[in-house]
Protein backbone atom coordinates (compact mmCIF):
# COMPACT_ATOMS: atom_id res chain seq x y z
CA UNK A 1 0.00 0.00 0.00
CA UNK A 2 1.37 3.40 -0.98
CA UNK A 3 0.72 6.17 1.49
CA UNK A 4 1.27 9.93 1.50
CA UNK A 5 1.84 11.58 4.87
CA UNK A 6 1.74 15.31 5.60
CA UNK A 7 4.39 16.22 8.15
CA UNK A 8 5.70 19.24 10.00
CA UNK A 9 8.97 19.81 11.83
CA UNK A 10 11.06 22.39 13.66
CA UNK A 11 13.90 22.93 11.22
CA UNK A 12 16.18 24.40 13.87
CA UNK A 13 16.45 20.94 15.46
CA UNK A 14 17.82 19.30 12.30
CA UNK A 15 20.69 19.61 9.83
CA UNK A 16 18.24 20.01 6.96
CA UNK A 17 15.75 17.55 5.50
CA UNK A 18 17.88 15.25 3.33
CA UNK A 19 19.94 12.39 4.76
CA UNK A 20 23.56 13.29 5.61
CA UNK A 21 26.22 11.00 7.10
CA UNK A 22 26.54 11.31 10.89
CA UNK A 23 24.05 14.20 11.09
CA UNK A 24 20.50 14.40 12.41
CA UNK A 25 18.12 15.19 9.55
CA UNK A 26 14.35 14.97 9.08
CA UNK A 27 14.57 12.33 6.37
CA UNK A 28 17.20 10.41 8.31
CA UNK A 29 15.03 10.19 11.44
CA UNK A 30 11.99 9.11 9.43
CA UNK A 31 13.88 6.39 7.54
CA UNK A 32 15.55 5.19 10.72
CA UNK A 33 12.30 4.51 12.56
CA UNK A 34 10.50 3.11 9.49
CA UNK A 35 13.28 0.57 8.95
CA UNK A 36 13.58 -0.21 12.66
CA UNK A 37 9.87 -1.06 12.87
CA UNK A 38 9.99 -2.93 9.53
CA UNK A 39 7.43 -0.61 7.93
CA UNK A 40 9.90 -0.46 5.04
CA UNK A 41 12.93 -2.57 4.17
CA UNK A 42 14.92 0.24 2.58
CA UNK A 43 14.17 3.54 0.87
CA UNK A 44 14.71 2.24 -2.66
CA UNK A 45 12.37 -0.74 -2.37
CA UNK A 46 9.79 1.41 -0.59
CA UNK A 47 10.14 4.12 -3.27
CA UNK A 48 10.49 6.73 -0.53
CA UNK A 49 9.96 10.25 -1.95
CA UNK A 50 9.28 13.75 -0.64
CA UNK A 51 7.72 16.98 -1.88
CA UNK A 52 10.44 19.39 -0.74
CA UNK A 53 14.02 19.13 0.50
CA UNK A 54 14.22 22.01 2.96
CA UNK A 55 17.54 23.52 4.06
CA UNK A 56 19.02 23.44 7.54
CA UNK A 57 16.96 25.75 9.76
CA UNK A 58 13.86 25.80 7.53
CA UNK A 59 10.72 24.51 9.26
CA UNK A 60 7.57 22.97 7.79
CA UNK A 61 3.88 22.58 8.49
CA UNK A 62 3.01 20.88 5.24
CA UNK A 63 5.80 18.85 3.67
CA UNK A 64 4.69 15.52 2.20
CA UNK A 65 6.44 12.16 2.09
CA UNK A 66 5.27 9.03 0.26
CA UNK A 67 6.36 5.39 0.32
CA UNK A 68 5.12 1.80 0.08
CA UNK A 69 4.26 0.79 3.65
CA UNK A 70 3.98 -2.68 5.17
CA UNK A 71 2.27 -1.61 8.39
CA UNK A 72 0.84 1.32 10.35
CA UNK A 73 3.37 3.96 9.35
CA UNK A 74 1.32 6.82 10.77
CA UNK A 75 1.43 5.54 14.34
CA UNK A 76 5.14 4.81 14.07
CA UNK A 77 5.98 8.31 12.81
CA UNK A 78 3.87 9.95 15.53
CA UNK A 79 6.44 8.75 18.07
CA UNK A 80 9.22 10.95 16.63
CA UNK A 81 10.41 14.09 18.42
CA UNK A 82 10.23 17.47 16.66
CA UNK A 83 8.46 15.84 13.68
CA UNK A 84 4.66 15.96 13.60
CA UNK A 85 2.16 13.98 11.54
CA UNK A 86 -0.72 16.19 10.40
CA UNK A 87 -2.52 13.86 8.01
CA UNK A 88 -2.35 10.99 5.57
CA UNK A 89 -3.89 9.71 2.34
CA UNK A 90 -3.81 6.40 0.51
CA UNK A 91 -2.52 7.19 -2.97
CA UNK A 92 -2.01 5.56 -6.35
CA UNK A 93 1.01 3.32 -6.89
CA UNK A 94 2.67 5.87 -9.19
CA UNK A 95 2.18 8.86 -6.86
CA UNK A 96 5.20 11.14 -6.52
CA UNK A 97 4.79 13.98 -3.96
CA UNK A 98 6.86 16.33 -6.12
CA UNK A 99 4.06 16.32 -8.71
CA UNK A 100 1.94 18.82 -6.82
CA UNK A 101 -0.39 21.64 -7.82
CA UNK A 102 1.56 24.22 -5.84
CA UNK A 103 3.78 24.83 -2.83
CA UNK A 104 3.35 27.63 -0.34
CA UNK A 105 6.30 28.99 1.61
CA UNK A 106 6.06 31.78 4.18
CA UNK A 107 8.91 34.06 5.17
CA UNK A 108 8.59 35.99 8.43
CA UNK A 109 10.21 39.38 8.93
CA UNK A 110 10.42 41.24 12.21
CA UNK A 111 9.86 44.87 11.23
CA UNK A 112 12.82 46.93 12.35
CA UNK A 113 11.71 50.06 10.53
CA UNK A 114 11.66 48.70 6.99
CA UNK A 115 10.15 50.76 4.19
CA UNK A 116 7.01 48.65 3.76
CA UNK A 117 6.01 50.28 0.47
CA UNK A 118 9.40 49.60 -1.10
CA UNK A 119 9.36 46.04 0.24
CA UNK A 120 6.08 45.28 -1.52
CA UNK A 121 7.21 47.03 -4.69
CA UNK A 122 10.39 44.95 -4.81
CA UNK A 123 8.52 41.69 -4.15
CA UNK A 124 6.12 42.40 -7.02
CA UNK A 125 9.06 42.23 -9.44
CA UNK A 126 9.37 38.49 -8.82
CA UNK A 127 5.81 37.54 -9.74
CA UNK A 128 5.45 35.60 -12.97
CA UNK A 129 8.06 33.74 -15.00
CA UNK A 130 11.70 34.84 -14.76
CA UNK A 131 15.25 33.62 -15.09
CA UNK A 132 16.31 33.31 -11.44
CA UNK A 133 20.02 32.70 -12.11
CA UNK A 134 20.94 35.55 -9.74
CA UNK A 135 18.46 34.41 -7.10
CA UNK A 136 19.16 30.70 -6.61
CA UNK A 137 21.79 28.02 -6.29
CA UNK A 138 21.19 26.31 -9.61
CA UNK A 139 23.20 23.10 -9.30
CA UNK A 140 22.70 22.47 -13.02
CA UNK A 141 18.94 23.05 -12.97
CA UNK A 142 16.91 25.23 -15.33
CA UNK A 143 16.90 28.75 -13.80
CA UNK A 144 13.51 29.66 -15.28
CA UNK A 145 10.66 29.40 -12.79
CA UNK A 146 7.20 30.90 -12.43
CA UNK A 147 6.02 32.36 -9.14
CA UNK A 148 2.23 32.34 -9.29
CA UNK A 149 1.72 34.86 -6.51
CA UNK A 150 3.41 36.66 -3.63
CA UNK A 151 1.17 37.82 -0.79
CA UNK A 152 2.33 40.30 1.84
CA UNK A 153 0.61 40.98 5.15
CA UNK A 154 1.62 42.99 8.18
CA UNK A 155 0.35 42.33 11.70
CA UNK A 156 1.79 44.75 14.25
CA UNK A 157 5.56 44.31 13.93
CA UNK A 158 5.49 41.03 11.99
CA UNK A 159 5.52 40.95 8.17
CA UNK A 160 4.37 37.69 6.57
CA UNK A 161 5.31 37.01 2.96
CA UNK A 162 3.80 34.02 1.15
CA UNK A 163 5.42 32.66 -2.01
CA UNK A 164 3.19 30.42 -4.15
CA UNK A 165 4.52 28.33 -7.04
CA UNK A 166 4.59 24.81 -8.40
CA UNK A 167 8.32 24.50 -7.78
CA UNK A 168 11.22 26.50 -6.39
CA UNK A 169 14.97 26.46 -6.88
CA UNK A 170 17.52 25.84 -4.14
CA UNK A 171 17.81 28.94 -1.88
CA UNK A 172 15.47 30.85 -4.22
CA UNK A 173 13.22 32.40 -1.58
CA UNK A 174 16.06 33.23 0.79
CA UNK A 175 18.02 34.97 -1.99
CA UNK A 176 14.92 36.89 -3.08
CA UNK A 177 14.33 37.97 0.51
CA UNK A 178 17.93 39.08 0.92
CA UNK A 179 17.54 41.40 -2.06
CA UNK A 180 14.15 42.88 -1.16
CA UNK A 181 15.18 43.50 2.44
CA UNK A 182 18.15 45.51 1.17
CA UNK A 183 15.69 47.62 -0.80
CA UNK A 184 13.39 47.94 2.23
CA UNK A 185 16.38 49.06 4.33
CA UNK A 186 17.26 51.49 1.52
CA UNK A 187 20.71 49.96 1.13
CA UNK A 188 20.20 49.42 -2.61
CA UNK A 189 17.87 50.78 -5.29
CA UNK A 190 15.07 48.67 -6.74
CA UNK A 191 16.65 49.09 -10.19
CA UNK A 192 19.46 46.76 -9.07
CA UNK A 193 16.94 43.94 -8.67
CA UNK A 194 15.44 44.72 -12.06
CA UNK A 195 18.90 44.52 -13.64
CA UNK A 196 19.60 41.20 -11.89
CA UNK A 197 16.35 39.73 -13.24
CA UNK A 198 17.38 40.91 -16.70
CA UNK A 199 20.67 39.01 -16.44
CA UNK A 200 23.24 41.38 -14.94
CA UNK A 201 25.43 39.39 -12.54
CA UNK A 202 24.59 40.21 -8.92
CA UNK A 203 24.82 38.54 -5.52
CA UNK A 204 22.55 39.97 -2.83
CA UNK A 205 23.39 37.36 -0.21
CA UNK A 206 21.21 34.86 1.61
CA UNK A 207 18.48 35.66 4.15
CA UNK A 208 18.30 33.54 7.35
CA UNK A 209 16.79 30.07 7.02
CA UNK A 210 15.05 30.04 10.40
CA UNK A 211 12.47 32.62 9.26
CA UNK A 212 11.28 30.39 6.41
CA UNK A 213 8.46 27.84 6.74
CA UNK A 214 7.00 25.45 4.18
CA UNK A 215 3.32 26.02 4.93
CA UNK A 216 1.68 23.58 2.56
CA UNK A 217 1.91 21.43 -0.55
CA UNK A 218 -1.35 21.10 -2.47
CA UNK A 219 -2.69 18.23 -4.57
CA UNK A 220 -5.96 17.32 -6.26
CA UNK A 221 -6.92 15.25 -3.21
CA UNK A 222 -7.22 15.85 0.50
CA UNK A 223 -5.56 14.36 3.57
CA UNK A 224 -7.30 12.81 6.54
CA UNK A 225 -6.47 15.12 9.45
CA UNK A 226 -4.98 13.49 12.52
CA UNK A 227 -4.92 16.49 14.85
CA UNK A 228 -7.82 18.36 16.48
CA UNK A 229 -9.01 21.34 14.46
CA UNK A 230 -7.97 23.78 17.18
CA UNK A 231 -4.32 22.79 16.67
CA UNK A 232 -4.57 23.69 13.00
CA UNK A 233 -6.17 26.99 13.92
CA UNK A 234 -3.34 27.73 16.34
CA UNK A 235 -0.51 26.49 14.15
CA UNK A 236 0.11 29.90 12.56
CA UNK A 237 0.39 31.48 16.02
CA UNK A 238 2.84 28.75 16.99
CA UNK A 239 4.87 29.33 13.84
CA UNK A 240 5.00 33.06 14.45
CA UNK A 241 6.25 32.55 17.98
CA UNK A 242 8.71 29.82 17.03
CA UNK A 243 10.33 31.49 14.07
CA UNK A 244 10.11 35.20 14.78
CA UNK A 245 9.80 36.30 18.38
CA UNK A 246 12.82 34.28 19.45
CA UNK A 247 14.86 35.96 16.70
CA UNK A 248 14.34 39.62 17.58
Amino acid sequence: MRIAIKIGYDGTKFNGFAVQPNKKTVEGEILRILKKTKIIEDRKKARFQYAARTDKGVSAFGNVIAFDAKGNAVEVLKSLEDIWVFGYANVKENFNPRNCIEKIYRYYVYDNGYNYKKLKEALNLFKGEHDFSNFAKLDGRNPVRKINDIKVRKAKNIIKIDFIAKSFLWNQIRRIMASVLKVAKEEIEIEEIKEALEGKKRNFGLAPAKNLVLLDVKYNFGFKNLLPSEIFIKREIFTDALNIHRNK
